[in-house]
């Protein structure tokens, strides 16, 4: 199966109700690395360009690389009008960047689907001398609501067999356990139809025209029933964001 189509169908929904990045976390971000007007970042896996978003007018050039036709549609609607925002279809594995033209790889949600050797030779192709990673990620912290959405998504739809990065530490894309890693909390308040859309935009969820989609609204209406009050179910996100130089990995022996 090729991974690069899985969001075609879904990239409306993702561009629409996925949440956002905490803004502490994007600080944080341009704090540590001491990116400015002068730099150059790389957003790798860009979808819709969510994280993409950030470093326009905060940076000098934007690369917005992202191979699936659709995500990269939605990027240029929204992001595609910035001069210094380039959306191009390239892999975490074949930017198509020259060598040594970033300051900041950043990387939101997307490692899972990444074939982790060619992908970090490739970092370390494109990024500059000293350059950093940001690997960024949401999750929720409501542990008995992870519990129960886990169960609704019907395993015939599952696509987690091509997500060749899962399971491979970050340590291996910076080369060394020497990374920061700092969370930043979020409430985010959602109805009916943002909470379904969150649900439906996910990798693994059953596309609208599947056999499958009637029976997995209907047990996510269920969830949100029972977890929302007066029709808004509060969600505590944390964003998470690593941050490191990308070195040469050390043999030993």
């Amino acid at each position: 199966m090729d991974p690069t189509g899985v969001f075609s169908a879904k990239a409306e929904k993702y561009a629409r109700y996925r949440w956002d990045y905490a803004p502490q976390a994007i600080q944080a971000i341009f704090g540590v690395t001491q990116i400015s007007h002068q730099s150059s970042v790389a957003d790798i896996g860009a979808g819709t360009g969510m994280l993409t978003k950030h470093f326009i007018g905060k940076v000098k050039k934007v690369w917005a690389v992202e191979p699936n036709a659709e995500m990269r549609k939605i990027a240029i609607r929204g992001l595609g009008s910035h001069p210094s925002c380039h959306i191009i279809a390239g892999r975490a594995e074949a930017t198509t960047l020259p060598d040594c033209s970033v300051d900041l790889i950043s990387v939101g949600q997307a490692f899972n689907w990444f074939d982790p050797p060619p992908t970090r030779s490739e970092f370390l192709r494109i990024l500059k001398p000293g350059g950093w990673l940001a690997a960024v990620r949401k999750y929720g912290t409501n542990r008995k609501l992870g519990e129960v959405l886990e169960k609704i998504y019907p395993p015939e739809t599952d696509t987690l067999e091509v997500m060749k990065g899962r399971g491979t530490p970050l340590s291996f894309y910076y080369g060394s356990e020497d990374y920061l890693k700092q969370t930043f909390s979020l409430t985010v308040e959602e109805t009916w139809e943002v909470f379904m859309g969150g649900l439906a935009s996910a990798s693994y969820a059953p596309d609208e025209g599947s056999p499958f989609y009637p029976n997995f609204e209907r047990a996510a209406w269920e969830v949100f029933d029972r977890f929302s009050i007066s029709g808004i179910l509060v969600a505590q996100v944390v964003t998470e964001v690593c941050l490191g130089h990308v070195t040469e990995l050390v043999v030993e022996g």
